[in-house]
């Protein structure tokens, strides 16, 4: 498990407020940024318990960077991705070593799931 810092916690601060809101607010450049964001910081802190995340962060990166391209996003393929980052966040949320850092998590885990809501009922 990534170990808490701030680096780690700006980071989840920031994912929750680009994404808090309504989609249609968010560009695929902020989202773009977010996830980069996140691999990197995997990158230097991930084990295997987020392993998983890094691999959904890449594909969800690809579909995200081919709707900014073409200007038609798979919604029903960045749902299921997204719930698959939910299922996976949930997960490693439930580790001993993630338990300084539940708060955060939750929030974080609480705006993956307003974000699957709104690009699955755009599907």
């Amino acid at each position: 498990m990534i170990s808490q810092n701030q680096n780690q916690t700006s980071l989840i601060e920031q994912t929750v407020n680009t994404f808090d809101g309504r989609i249609g607010e968010t560009t695929a450049t902020d989202g773009l940024s977010i996830i980069d964001q996140w691999l990197n910081r995997l990158d230097v802190a991930g084990d295997e318990d987020t392993d998983d995340i890094a691999d959904t962060l890449e594909s969800l990166r690809a579909e995200v960077h081919v709707a900014q391209q073409y200007n038609r996003p798979d919604n029903q393929r960045i749902a299921a991705l997204l719930e698959d980052l939910i299922s996976q966040t949930q997960k490693v949320a439930a580790t001993a070593e993630a338990s300084a850092e539940q708060e955060e998590l939750s929030q974080l885990v609480a705006t993956l799931e307003n974000l699957h809501r709104q690009v699955a009922n755009n599907s």
